[in-house]
């Protein structure tokens, strides 16, 4: 089966996520005066510099290497499909493997926005990153449906 919107929507996806990791994903406001805004790339950055290792290299892996790795995993199987016409089975597991931890890294972004917002001591707003990370998940979600649905068709 042929599917002329994987590759595209494999690619949206990946320059969704790229922008969505080094954009701001949240404005938090101070008193109404002092105001910051951070991407995950600079919060998991923070978090190793303030020797906060494990949680800073939580938002990485779940944040970046997890949906990049579930995007390289399709594409990869997807070109081994459309060279030989088989689909191994280990790739649709690593597949399903990424897609299970897919939402652990909005989880992550949805609870330091909950976590600011509910100390009152600050106000925080979604910024540009979030919707690109968002449109990310949405992009890698349909790109390795139909990778899963063309492989497994035919």
């Amino acid at each position: 089966m042929s599917d002329r919107l994987i590759l595209p929507v494999l690619t949206l996806a990946t320059c969704s996520l790229g922008l969505g990791v080094f954009l701001p994903v949240v404005e938090v406001s101070n008193l109404a005066i002092f105001s910051s805004r951070f991407s995950i790339a600079e919060a998991a950055w923070e978090l190793v510099a303030d020797e906060q290792y494990l949680l800073g290299i939580v938002v990485i892996v779940f944040s970046a290497i997890f949906p990049l790795g579930k995007i390289l995993a399709a594409l990869v199987l997807w070109q081994r499909f459309r060279k030989t016409g088989t689909a191994p089975g280990r790739w649709i597991g690593w597949l399903e493997f990424f897609g299970r931890w897919s939402c652990a890294d909005v989880l992550l972004v949805a609870m330091a926005i909950v976590v600011a917002k509910t100390s009152g001591i600050a106000n925080a707003r979604m910024d540009i990153g979030m919707w690109f990370f968002a449109a990310s998940i949405v992009l890698m979600g349909i790109g390795v449906y139909r990778v899963k649905r063309a492989t497994t068709v035919s």
